[in-house]
C-alpha cells in the first residue's frame, strides 16, 4: 500500500468586478524577493504628491506581477479596471503569507 501523501500549492480564487474568475497561487520565496525589488528606490515620503503616485504605481506593479505568475495575459490595466481594494487585500494577504510567522511564539 503506497502511504505518501502529495503536497500541493494552495490557489486562491478571485472574481473579478467583470465576473471573471482567476486562480492565483501563493508566490515562492523567489518571487517575493523581486516583490521587494519592485519598491522605488528614491520613494520619498516628504514630498507627498510625488510620493503617493510612487506608491500607487508600486502597488499596480506588485498585484500585476503577482497575478500575472499565474495567469500570463492579465494587463496591468487591469489591476486599474477589474480590482477593488478588498480583493487586492485578499490577493496580497493570501500570496505575500510569510509563512514563518505562526513559529515566531514557539
Amino acid at each position: 500500500m503506497d502511504n505518501k501523501k502529495i503536497i500541493e500549492s494552495e490557489k486562491l480564487q478571485v472574481r473579478l468586478l467583470n465576473g471573471s474568475v482567476l486562480s492565483i497561487r501563493a508566490l515562492t520565496l523567489a518571487e517575493r524577493k523581486e516583490c521587494l525589488a519592485l519598491l522605488p528606490k528614491d520613494l520619498d515620503a516628504s514630498k507627498p504628491s510625488n510620493f503617493a503616485e510612487q506608491w500607487m504605481n508600486f502597488q499596480e506593479n506588485v498585484v500585476h506581477y503577482i497575478i500575472t505568475r499565474s495567469n500570463k495575459d492579465f494587463k496591468k490595466e487591469d489591476v486599474s479596471h477589474l480590482l477593488d481594494s478588498s480583493l487586492v487585500e485578499q490577493i496580497i494577504k493570501f500570496t505575500l503569507k510569510d509563512p514563518f510567522s505562526a513559529m515566531i511564539g514557539w
